[in-house]
């Protein structure tokens, strides 16, 4: 328990570090993603307030509070081809200085004529913010706060609707159209080119629907629709179909057979065919839970949860000294290597969100095992850094080709751990 105490203090100020004015910088400032990224900045947040919810830290609340009003402010407000801005989509990444080696590419990144980088980039910024503002209104019951924020809710929830889902299908996927200037060709947390290969090596056919984002998508929507019943019924209404029209398409799109159990895969390309590398995404899928009532649901049918939990669990995704890795070993697209970033790493945030959805589900043993798993390489690590790898020489930290390393002390990481140790 002394370490685990050492470590909470630690990982605790670490936190409080990284808080500025604006909110939470995705790591520390003399690192590559010193800056505000609007996912970093919501899965931090939520991992705030569940931390809040066990041991509470008003200095802790006021700084997601913060993070959550610089996510407003920074709110997509009209159509920008060149940065991916649309009227109610989150930000993905905004930098006003240190944003070099985004200009010196053969796309150089679109700068906004305030000399400050934005970037829109994000499929699962905008639903991840709008949870993460609810939660914190449900927590806080601040309604000053929730009235400041609702037409940013309106908006978002809108955008989810429209821009979010292409072809009007029900899922929310991205494309990357052809602009001038740089951008993400990956819009999904795992954002790396080289993470959503197919099996066959070759890059998929846009649009892309990612299976986590419909979970997340799926839990904004109908927390929305509960706060919209009474106030706008017609609205909730839409936001109520939509929920259900998106978990009917998921349940019979993303549902593959793997190891003869149901499991998800890790996206839809642009045919709707199932991209069926084997990765810890689907397991978020729990994590993104509605409970209401003593009641809970998430946007996967409940008879696939036990075989999505059994599958996460075997020897390809699963390691006892390290955690649930972001794709199996035995896919075509591994990478066993210190330069892995997506591809069979481990990071200390998708482990995190997975042991709270085992939690919420019921999953004691397993969430015990993940538990123990993360909390080894964060010590032996000594630091919530970004990313590590185990490989036959042991636990590693990221280096790229070029010798760049991950960042050692991530926000979402810490956030991650500290809810681990509280």
């Amino acid at each position: 328990m002394g370490s685990h105490s050492k470590l909470r203090k630690s990982i605790y100020q670490n936190l409080l570090d990284l808080c500025t004015e604006e909110g939470i910088t995705a790591s520390s400032r003399e690192e590559i993603f010193g800056c505000i990224f609007g996912r970093d900045t919501a899965l931090t947040v939520l991992k705030i307030l569940r931390v809040h919810s066990k041991n509470p830290s008003l200095q802790l609340l006021e700084t997601a509070r913060k993070a959550l009003l610089t996510m407003v402010a920074l709110q997509g407000n009209t159509h920008n081809l060149e940065s991916g801005e649309q009227p109610g989509k989150f930000i993905h990444e905004y930098r006003t200085e240190r944003f070099e080696h985004l200009l010196i590419l053969e796309k150089p990144w679109f700068v906004y004529p305030d000399g400050a980088l934005k970037n829109y980039d994000s499929l699962d910024c905008t639903p991840l913010t709008l949870i993460a503002i609810y939660k914190y209104w449900q927590i806080t019951e601040d309604s000053q706060f929730l009235l400041s924020v609702l037409p940013a809710v309106e908006a978002g929830l809108n955008w989810l609707l429209s821009c979010g889902d292409l072809d009007q299908d029900g899922l929310v996927e991205y494309n990357l159209p052809k602009r001038a200037h740089g951008g993400l060709v990956v819009q999904s947390w795992t954002d790396s080119h080289e993470s959503i290969r197919q099996a066959d090596g070759f890059f998929p056919k846009y649009p892309i629907a990612p299976v986590e984002v419909q979970a997340f998508a799926w839990l904004a929507l109908w927390l929305w629709a509960h706060y919209f019943e009474l106030k706008s019924p017609k609205f909730a209404k839409l936001l109520q179909k939509s929920a259900q029209k998106l978990k009917k398409a998921f349940n019979k799109k993303f549902i593959i057979n793997d190891k003869k159990l149901y499991y998800g895969a890790q996206a839809l390309d642009g045919d709707k065919k199932p991209i069926k590398t084997i990765t810890g995404n689907p397991l978020l899928c729990l994590w993104a839970t509605l409970e209401k009532n003593g009641r809970r649901e998430c946007i996967l049918e409940g008879s696939y949860i036990g075989d999505f939990v059994a599958r996460a669990f075997k020897k390809d995704l699963f390691d006892p000294e390290a955690g649930i890795r972001t794709m199996s070993t035995k896919s075509p697209t591994f990478n066993p290597n210190q330069d892995c970033y997506h591809n069979g790493s481990f990071w200390p945030i998708l482990n995190g969100l997975i042991h709270e959805g085992l939690e919420i589900w019921g999953f004691a043993k397993e969430a015990k095992k993940l538990k123990q798993a993360s909390l080894k390489a964060i010590l032996y690590f000594g630091t919530p850094l970004e990313l590590y790898i185990k490989n036959g020489q042991g636990l590693l930290e990221y280096q790229s080709p070029t010798g760049q390393q991950g960042c050692r002390v991530q926000a979402w990481s810490a956030a991650a751990t500290l809810d681990l140790i509280t």
